[in-house]
């Protein structure tokens, strides 16, 4: 390329940046303007431009909710999302935002700079043991003495047996990750090549390769299991996974038999039910899928088994309890991906949203057998039995539950079907176009953000589909459910029938 041809294609790269500067000015004052008639219409009488530059400079505020806590409050039609979407008022979404977040998702530098989190305390805990150094023994000892049994020199406090994990999850509950890297012995690991891992799945393997113990907490459709899937291959010796229901058991049974079927003999897969049967064995490697559910009283007792190292897989590490503190002290160190980096690297598709609000559930039928009309495939979530079993029978397809078996191959080979909440978690299958809700756990969001993450999975060309059948009542009772949708920046389309 000759001088002339460098100068002709730098002024063309010039006048291209002109345009989009142009762009950029045009639709800055078509939002003025806009904003402006707004105002209009409401008769507001004065009006400073001034300050409205200012407004989109930082279009939200941050305010001060509890301990370690903020509300960050935002117009709802500004395309902006962070941490957990507590409430929305016509005007604006009012967000909560904490230090899980923070440790999860890197937020704009201008609202980092706004949340004044105070300096944790350099504590960690490694063998039933407190280290806290010579400068904060005295202060460790004074604010969590009800987990402590005795100082041992000057730099550590012995744990009271039992008491490790509260401990853990206190500390983190304070802001501190109490964890000391165990990392990964070379003697464990074996060489495979089976699976080609993306750029951030890399970068997790690393960082359990470093610290022995970590939680993946990304979006659905990104890969938590094939990333579960390689740890087992690489990761010598016997290994558990455990799983909430039996509808994923069998999903991780039939991908440990496609992908490393040479050690199937060393996996063990087991359902959250199952603390009496692995209590008194050792693994080498266990992964707590849905890591979620690990907190219920009723499972936590599974952290307390024998094994050498850990990782938690959760495409939503929040709970209705709010015990997500526990997530994270069950886990290790926490890794995770915001939306809009998974989007914009095209790993996951993001669906249309419809809520289509009826008179009941005569009304709810004559709408879905007007959406079935359309031939994609698609999941029916039904909760109700009764109306599931309804469903089924009216428009002849097969109904998935509790007692179903081979669930998996049902889905898989029915261009339609209905589900119970058996198959609100965790299950793959990425021919699936569309999901249809007509019955739910009220006001769950934790549900609704499992359900929609079913079509993160999809591989087809279409543009994926979440349609949520509700009852007027419904919509006014359980609304706080479709949070789980807004809050990660989704548009919604609300239509009555």
């Amino acid at each position: 390329m000759d001088l002339e041809e460098v100068r002709r294609s730098f002024s063309d790269v010039l006048a291209r940046l002109d345009g989009y500067i142009r762009e950029l000015q045009a639709e800055r004052e078509r939002l003025v303007r806009e904003f402006q008639d707004r105002l209009d219409l409401v008769k507001v009488s004065r009006f400073d431009f001034e300050a409205l530059k200012e407004f989109f400079d930082e279009p939200y505020v941050v305010i001060p909710k509890r301990k370690d806590e903020y509300y960050v409050i935002a117009p709802r039609w500004l395309n902006f999302a962070i941490g957990w979407l507590e409430r929305q008022t016509k005007g604006y979404n009012i967000f909560v935002v904490n230090r899980y977040v923070v440790w999860l998702y890197e937020p704009p530098e201008k609202i980092k700079q706004l949340l004044k989190f105070p300096e944790a305390l350099p504590l960690k805990v490694f063998d039933g043991m407190l280290l806290t150094g010579k400068e904060y023994q005295a202060k460790a000892w004074e604010k969590y003495r009800q987990f402590l049994a005795a100082r041992v020199g000057e730099d550590r406090i012995r744990i009271k047996r039992g008491y490790e994990f509260k401990l853990i999850a206190k500390l983190i509950e304070d802001g501190i990750l109490p964890f000391v890297p165990r990392p990964v012995e070379d003697e464990d690991l074996r060489p495979w090549i089976g699976l080609n891992l993306r750029s951030y799945q890399e970068e997790a393997w690393k960082r359990f390769l470093e610290t022995g113990a970590i939680g993946v907490f990304w979006s659905f459709g990104a890969g938590k299991s094939l990333f579960g899937l390689y740890a087992l291959a690489r990761i010598k010796g016997k290994k558990l996974v455990v799983v909430p229901n039996l509808t994923l058991k069998e999903q991780w049974l039939q991908r440990i038999n496609q992908y490393i079927p040479q050690w199937k003999d060393e996996v063990e897969v087991v359902t959250y039910l199952a603390y009496d049967k692995v209590k008194d064995r050792e693994y080498m490697l266990t992964i707590f899928d849905e890591v979620h559910h690990l907190p219920a009283d009723t499972f936590i007792r599974l952290s307390t088994i024998k094994t050498k190292y850990r990782i938690g897989l959760s495409g939503s590490p929040f709970r209705e309890d709010g015990r997500e503190n526990y997530i994270f002290a069950l886990t290790g160190f926490p890794v995770g991906l915001s939306w809009e980096d998974l989007i914009r690297l095209q790993v996951v598709k993001v669906p249309t949203f419809k809520v289509y609000i009826v008179k009941d559930n005569v009304a709810k039928l004559r709408k879905l057998e007007e959406l079935l009309r359309l031939p994609v495939k698609t999941i029916i979530f039904c909760d109700s039995l009764e109306f599931g079993q309804r469903i089924a029978k009216k428009f002849e397809i097969p109904f998935v539950y509790g007692e179903t078996k081979e669930r998996l191959e049902i889905i898989r080979n029915s261009d339609v079907c209905v589900v119970s909440r058996v198959g609100d978690e965790g299950i793959s299958i990425p021919e699936i176009e569309r999901v249809i809700e007509v019955s739910f756990l009220y006001g769950s969001r934790m549900q609704e953000s499992q359900r929609f993450g079913r079509l993160m999975h999809t591989k087809g060309e279409a543009e994926p589909e979440h349609i949520i059948i509700m009852t007027q009542e419904e919509y006014q009772l359980y609304n706080k459910r479709l949070y789980a949708i807004t809050e990660r920046g989704f548009h919604i389309e609300v239509i009555v029938v």
